[in-house]
C-alpha cells in the first residue's frame, strides 16, 4: 500500500493532519523515521518519510536532515543522495511561541545495485521463452526477489507469454529497488487498450476483430457518457457508465478498505460522464487507474476522481478511493492524452460559469493540477456546458495537438479550437468557428488521424434534421464553414457521439439504433470517397444511445504493424513508402517491388523507408518482403498514381475595358479552383472576372487533391460606357417581339442566339444576352428576360383526410394566386374554399384576368388520425377513486407503454390499452412521486408512417 499512499500523498497526509488537529497532545514527543534508504533517482515519490509524533501539539516545524536539506511541513519526505549516518534535528514551535528541539541520528542504507543488461521492452518469437534476471552476473549477497504479477521469489523468472513483469529486489538492510520489462510476442497484437467498447443499452464492440464484432454481455444501460479500458493485448480490464464500475467478468467491482462503498458521481445524462486514465508507476507495472466522472450539467456539476487497483481480487480489480472532488462547478467535458515520451497522462476539464480550464498531470508522483488557463468563451449557460471535448493526434514534428470543444446553442453553435503540447501541458487559443444557428444542436466531434478533417454531429428537434458534417481545417477561416460537406441527414434519427477506433475508422452513435454509423476513410474530401455507412457496425441486437466510450485519445488511434504506408501519388514526383516492423524491436530486412517494371530493391535493413518516382498515371501493385528472426511476411497493396496537371499559361497582366473578362486555365484536370483575396471565387475551368484584382488558378487531380499546378494573373478591368437593353418584358404565346440594342456608338453585336445584328426577333420566352463593342475596343453586355403572360396558380393539396365515423368534414382550399374566378364542377361552388364530408375526387378550375385557366384535382380519403389521452396523475390510495392509470386512445395499433423509476428500471409495461397500472412494482406500492413513461403506437390508417413515441411523466399521489 505504500506506493498508493505515496501516489496520493496529499489525501493521506491531509487525513492524519486533521486527526492531529482534533486530538492534540503534549510537548516532548518523538518523531519516527521509515524508508531509511537512498531512493532511486527515477522515482519522484521515493524517499525517507519523517512522521511527527501523533500526540504533538506543535503548530510549526523546522526540519534539518543533516545533509543540507530542510523542510517545514509536519510529515516531510526527504531523499538522501548517499548512504551514511545523519543527525536529523526537528525544531517544534507551539501556539504560545515556545520551541523545543529534538535530534536523532539515523542511518541511511544503500539500495541494491542497478539491474544489469535490463531492457524496458523485449520481444520473443511465438513458442519461445526468455529468462528475466536482474543480475546475470555478481548478484548482491542476501538479496530477496518478488516478481509481479504472480509473486514469484526466484532470482530468474522464465517467461513465455506477453505482459508487464516487474521485480523488486530487497536487501538485508530493507532497502529495495524495482524495475519492469514489457515482454511482447512477435505478431501478437499490442497497444490495444481501446479494443473493447461498452455503451448504450448493453451494446458493445470488439476491435480485436476486423470488422469489429458485437459484444452482447455488457452491463451498462445509459443514454450518454461511458468509458472502458483493456490491457495492451486488448483483454478487457473494466468499464463504467460513471455510476457503476464493472470488472472483466461484467460484475459490479468491489471496494477495498472503503467504509461506505457508494456509487460514483457520474450521470447517465452527462455527455462525458466518465473517463478512465492509467496512473503511471515509477518502475513497477501499471496497476492503478484514475476514474474521472462529471455530473449532469443540470445537477451538482462535480468533477471527481476515484481510483481502481487492478492487483486486487486476483486481477479483477477493486475501488480503493472514491469520489474525491477535484472541481465544482464543472461542465460535462473531460478528455485525456498520453505523452508517449515519458508515459504520463494529461487530463483536461472545463469549469462551469467561466472560461477556465483545469489541466491535471498523472505522473509517477501522483495526480496534480498543473494549471488553470482562462481561454476562449465562457461556458456560462446550461446548453454551453454540454457537447463533446476531443483531442487530435499529436503533430509528428511539434508534438502539438488540437483540442476541440463543441459549444452548443441556442442561439448559435460553435466549435472552439485550441493547441495543446503534450510535453509541457501548455494550452493555447487557436480560433472560434461559427457552425450556424441552433437547432439543430451541435453535439459530437472527432478528428481524422491527421487532424486535418473535423467531423461534427448535429441533433434535430423534430422541426430540424440531424446532420453529420465534415470540416476541412486546412481551409482558410473564411471558407472553412461554407465548404463543409454534409455527409448525412435525418428527420427521424438523432445523431450522437463520434469516436475514432483502432481500425482507423470513425464511428457514430445513432440513438436507439441497432447499428453505429461508420466513416471508413475519414481523411478523404468527398461524400463519395469517405466510405460512409449509416448502418455500418452491427450491434448484435443491442441498441446504441447517444454516447460512445470516452478514453485516452491515444488508445483509440489506428494501430500500426506489419505492412506499409505510402504518401505522394503524383506523376514525376517522389512517392514515399514506409514499412511497419513485423514486431518491434526485432530487426527486419526489407525488399520493395514498386510494380512498374523497375528492378526490386535488394534486401536491406536500411530500406524501411523507400522512395520511388512514377512517370505514368495508373494503378501499381507494390510488394514488400520483410524478414526477421521470427518470420517472413509479404505484403501487397495497390497504389494509384494520378497525372500531375500540366503547367498553366495565364497572361501575366491583363488590362482591358469591359464589364467582365473570361479567364481560362486551358488545361484538363479533375478539380478547378479560383482564388481572389483568400476566398474561392470559382470551381470551373473558366472564370468570369468582373472586378480588378489578383486571381490565382489551381487545378487538381486525385481524391486528396495532392497533384496540382497553379498560376497567377493580375487583372485591371476598366469600365466601358453604360449599356442597357431595358426592362424585362413579356410576350403572349404564339407571338413574337423585337429586341434592339440601343446606342449609336456600338458597332459590333453578338447575341447568345448566335446572331450579330443590332436587333433580333424573339418567338420563345427566355433569357437573351448580347455583347457589344465600340470603336475604342470597349466591351459591354446586358441581359433581358422575356416572359410569357402568366397562367393562374392553384395550390390545392393532392390529398385530404376526413374521419367519416366521427362525422368529420374538411375544407378544400384552392389556394389560387392571380385567380379572379373559381369553379368546382362536382359541387357547383365558385368560391376559393368548399367544405365536403364525403370521400372522392374533387376538381377546381381557376381563371386569371388574362383569361388563362388552370385546373387541379384532389382526392378526399376516409382516414382517421390517432387520438390519445394520458392523465398526468392518479391517486392509488384505496379510496376507490382514480385508483389506476387509465390511457384512452382511438384509431391506433401496436400500442405499448413502459413506466420507469428514477434509476431507469422498467416498473410497468403492457401492450394493451385495457390494462391499467395500479401504482405497484413487484407487488409493492411505489413511493409517491413522478414516474417517467414512454408510449409507442402506430397510426391505424397510416401504416406507412413511423411509430410515434410519446414521452412524459405521471405523478403518483397517495
Amino acid at each position: 500500500m505504500r506506493q498508493f499512499y505515496n501516489t496520493h500523498r496529499k489525501i493521506f497526509y491531509s487525513f492524519f493532519f486533521l486527526f492531529f488537529l482534533v486530538t492534540g497532545f503534549a510537548k516532548g514527543q518523538t518523531f519516527t523515521v521509515t524508508e531509511k534508504c537512498v531512493p532511486s533517482p527515477a522515482c519522484a515519490e521515493d524517499g525517507t518519510v519523517f512522521n511527527e509524533d501523533n500526540n504533538s501539539k506543535a503548530t510549526a516545524w523546522a526540519w534539518d536532515f543533516g545533509d543540507g536539506g530542510t523542510d517545514i511541513v509536519r510529515n516531510p519526505l526527504h531523499a538522501y543522495k548517499t548512504a551514511g549516518t545523519f543527525n536529523v534535528t526537528l525544531t517544534r514551535t507551539f501556539a504560545d511561541g515556545s520551541k523545543t528541539t529534538e535530534t536523532q541520528a539515523i542511518t541511511i542504507g544503500e539500495v541494491p545495485p542497478a539491474f544489469q543488461k535490463w531492457k524496458a521492452d523485449t520481444t520473443i518469437c511465438p513458442g519461445q521463452s526468455i529468462d528475466l534476471n536482474p543480475y546475470p552476473t555478481n548478484a548482491p549477497a542476501g538479496a530477496k526477489y518478488i516478481w509481479y504479477p504472480k509473486g514469484d521469489t526466484t532470482q530468474i523468472l522464465k517467461v513465455d507469454s506477453s505482459g508487464c513483469y516487474s521485480v523488486q529486489v530487497i536487501m538485508p538492510n530493507g532497502c529495495k529497488l524495482q524495475d519492469k520489462v514489457n515482454v511482447k510476442i512477435c505478431m501478437e497484437p499490442t497497444n490495444s487498450e481501446g479494443a473493447k467498447w461498452y455503451f448504450g443499452a448493453n451494446a458493445g464492440l470488439d476491435f480485436n476483430n476486423s470488422p469489429p464484432s458485437p459484444l452482447t454481455d455488457g452491463q451498462v444501460n445509459t443514454a450518454e457518457g461511458v468509458s472502458s479500458i483493456a490491457n495492451s493485448k486488448g483483454e478487457l480490464l473494466f468499464y463504467s457508465d460513471g455510476i457503476t464500475i464493472y470488472n472483466k467478468d461484467h460484475k459490479k467491482m468491489d471496494c477495498f478498505a472503503i467504509a461506505n462503498c457508494a456509487p460514483l458521481l457520474g450521470s447517465h445524462t452527462s455527455t462525458e460522464s466518465v473517463l478512465i486514465v492509467p496512473q503511471p508507476t515509477c518502475r513497477g507495472c501499471e496497476y492503478l487507474y484514475n476514474v474521472f466522472t462529471t455530473t449532469d450539467i443540470q445537477g451538482t456539476k462535480y468533477l471527481t476522481v476515484s481510483v481502481v487497483d487492478m492487483r486486487r481480487n486476483n486481477g479483477k480489480g477493486a475501488i480503493i478511493e472514491q469520489n474525491t472532488t477535484l472541481q465544482q462547478p464543472t461542465t460535462e467535458r473531460i478528455a485525456a492524452v498520453e505523452n508517449k515520451r515519458d508515459t504520463t497522462y494529461w487530463v483536461v476539464s472545463h469549469d462551469y460559469g467561466t472560461n477556465k480550464f483545469r489541466i491535471f498531470h498523472a505522473t509517477t508522483g501522483g495526480l496534480t493540477e498543473t494549471s488553470s488557463p482562462e481561454l476562449g468563451m465562457a461556458h456560462d449557460s446550461l446548453n454551453k456546458g454540454e457537447g463533446y471535448m476531443k483531442f487530435s493526434s499529436p503533430d509528428s514534428t511539434s508534438g502539438d495537438r488540437r483540442l476541440a470543444i463543441v459549444i452548443p446553442g441556442p442561439p448559435t453553435n460553435y466549435v472552439e479550437l485550441f493547441k495543446f503540447n503534450d510535453s509541457t501541458g501548455v494550452l493555447t487559443y487557436d480560433k472560434k468557428i461559427n457552425l450556424g444557428p441552433a437547432p439543430p444542436i451541435a453535439y459530437g466531434i472527432e478528428f481524422s488521424s491527421s487532424g486535418e478533417k473535423m467531423y461534427v454531429t448535429f441533433q434535430g428537434d423534430g422541426k430540424t434534421k440531424s446532420y453529420l458534417k465534415q470540416y476541412d481545417l486546412t481551409f482558410s477561416d473564411s471558407t472553412l464553414v461554407e465548404s463543409a460537406l454534409v455527409i448525412d441527414s435525418s428527420a427521424t434519427q438523432k445523431y450522437g457521439a463520434l469516436q475514432m477506433a483502432s481500425d482507423g475508422k470513425i464511428y457514430m452513435a445513432v440513438d436507439g439504433s441497432d447499428y453505429l454509423g461508420v466513416i471508413g476513410k475519414p481523411e478523404r474530401n468527398s461524400v463519395s470517397t469517405i466510405e460512409y455507412k449509416l448502418e455500418g457496425a452491427n450491434l448484435g441486437g443491442k441498441k446504441s444511445g447517444l454516447g460512445l466510450p470516452n478514453m485516452v485519445q491515444d488508445f483509440s488511434q489506428e494501430s500500426s504493424g506489419p505492412g506499409f504506408t505510402a504518401d505522394g501519388f503524383c506523376t514525376n514526383e517522389p512517392t514515399t513508402f514506409e514499412a511497419g516492423p513485423i514486431c518491434d524491436p526485432k530487426e527486419d530486412t526489407y525488399s520493395w517491388n514498386f510494380g512498374d517494371g523497375s528492378a526490386p530493391t535488394a534486401p536491406s535493413k536500411q530500406q524501411q523507408k523507400a522512395t520511388h518516382t512514377y512517370t505514368q498515371p495508373g494503378s501499381y501493385l507494390v510488394t514488400l518482403s520483410q524478414t526477421n528472426e521470427c518470420t517472413t511476411m509479404v505484403t501487397k497493396d495497390t497504389v494509384v498514381i494520378y497525372e500531375t496537371p500540366p503547367a498553366m499559361n495565364l497572361r501575366a497582366n491583363i488590362d482591358t475595358c469591359g464589364q467582365y473578362i473570361q479567364l481560362d486555365m486551358g488545361i484538363t484536370a479533375q478539380i478547378y479552383e479560383w482564388y481572389n483575396r483568400g476566398r474561392i471565387v470559382g470551381r470551373s475551368r473558366t472564370l468570369k472576372v468582373t472586378a480588378t484584382g489578383r486571381y490565382i488558378a489551381v487545378a487538381y487531380n486525385g481524391p486528396q487533391r495532392d497533384c496540382f499546378t497553379a498560376d497567377t494573373t493580375e487583372v485591371t478591368l476598366r469600365k466601358p460606357p453604360a449599356f442597357d437593353l431595358g426592362a424585362d418584358t413579356t410576350m403572349c404565346r404564339d407571338s413574337s417581339i423585337l429586341i434592339t440594342a440601343p446606342g449609336l456608338t456600338w458597332r459590333e453585336f453578338l447575341w447568345n442566339t448566335g446572331e450579330k445584328t443590332r436587333s433580333i426577333t424573339v418567338r420563345q420566352p427566355g433569357t437573351y444576352f448580347v455583347q457589344v463593342k465600340n470603336g475604342n475596343d470597349c466591351y459591354n453586355a446586358d441581359t433581358i428576360q422575356v416572359g410569357e403572360l402568366p397562367s393562374p396558380f392553384l395550390g390545392l393539396a393532392p390529398e385530404y383526410y376526413i374521419c367519416i365515423p366521427d362525422g368529420g368534414s374538411t375544407v378544400l382550399d384552392a389556394k389560387g394566386v392571380g385567380v379572379i374566378h373559381y369553379e368546382w364542377p362536382a359541387t357547383g361552388d365558385t368560391t376559393q374554399t368548399i367544405t365536403v364530408n364525403q370521400k372522392g375526387v374533387y376538381t377546381v378550375l381557376g381563371t386569371n384576368k388574362e383569361g388563362c385557366i388552370a385546373q387541379k384535382s384532389t382526392t378526399v380519403l376516409d382516414q382517421c388520425e390517432p387520438r390519445f389521452f394520458i392523465p398526468d396523475a392518479f391517486t392509488p390510495d384505496g379510496n376507490g377513486k382514480n385508483e389506476t392509470l387509465e390511457v384512452f386512445g382511438a384509431y391506433y395499433t401496436n400500442y405499448s407503454i413502459r413506466i420507469y423509476n428514477r434509476w431507469g428500471e422498467v416498473i410497468y409495461a403492457t401492450n394493451s390499452i385495457e390494462s391499467r397500472w395500479d401504482g405497484t412494482y413487484k407487488g409493492m406500492k411505489v413511493q409517491p412521486g413522478v414516474y417517467p413513461y414512454i408510449v409507442s403506437y402506430e397510426a391505424q390508417y397510416f401504416p406507412e408512417r413511423n411509430p410515434v413515441v410519446l414521452r412524459g411523466s405521471v405523478m403518483v399521489i397517495r
